[in-house]
């Protein structure tokens, strides 16, 4: 297979996906390595396909969610508490799209989390012991942002008084 019918079809395969498809899964079925896989997806969001990387997987922005209400909240607690707020705003029935922090020197900090479920949030600890990685917030000394998103804002407000009775909503 040529390399442009090969990122024809992994593009095929990510946009009928209704959920993230890893690298692996990619390279296997296309019969290339990973990092193969890895420049394909780099020369198709050149190309202008909006392709996010998630800790699950490739998927197009225009998959991840239905048309939402969405909200940024800015958060505070050291490494022991991500876990539970992750779970607590997937709990409560939000998702959270990403984390950022805002680097002194180096200015904003995005990363794509697409965390919607408590497997996911599993997953995603699991991730961070298996690779020995720090959080974002390690850089901030416990401060971050992220986008949640939930199907009312009804939702948004409770997820976030949670978050504040735990001691995890930086408050004005």
């Amino acid at each position: 297979m040529l390399a442009d019918e090969r990122r024809r079809a992994i593009l095929k395969i990510i946009g009928e996906s209704e959920k993230p498809v890893t690298g692996s899964y990619l390279a296997a079925l296309m019969g290339v390595s990973r990092q193969v896989i890895v420049q394909d997806i780099a020369i198709l969001r050149a190309a202008g396909n909006d392709i996010i990387a998630t800790p699950q997987g490739y998927i197009l922005s225009k998959n991840v969610y239905p048309q939402r209400y969405r909200r940024v909240i800015a958060c505070r607690h050291q490494d022991d508490g991500i876990e539970d707020e992750l779970m607590t705003i997937v709990d409560l029935g939000g998702a959270v799209l990403d984390v950022s922090v805002e680097h002194k020197v180096y200015g904003e900090f995005k990363a794509q989390l697409m965390i919607k479920s408590p497997s996911d949030v599993r997953c995603f600890i699991e991730i961070m012991k298996r690779e020995k990685a720090e959080p974002l917030c390690a850089l901030t000394e416990g401060v971050h942002l992220h986008t949640i998103e939930a199907d009312t804002p009804l939702i948004l407000d409770r997820i976030e008084k949670a978050l504040k009775e735990k001691g995890y909503l930086l408050c004005q």
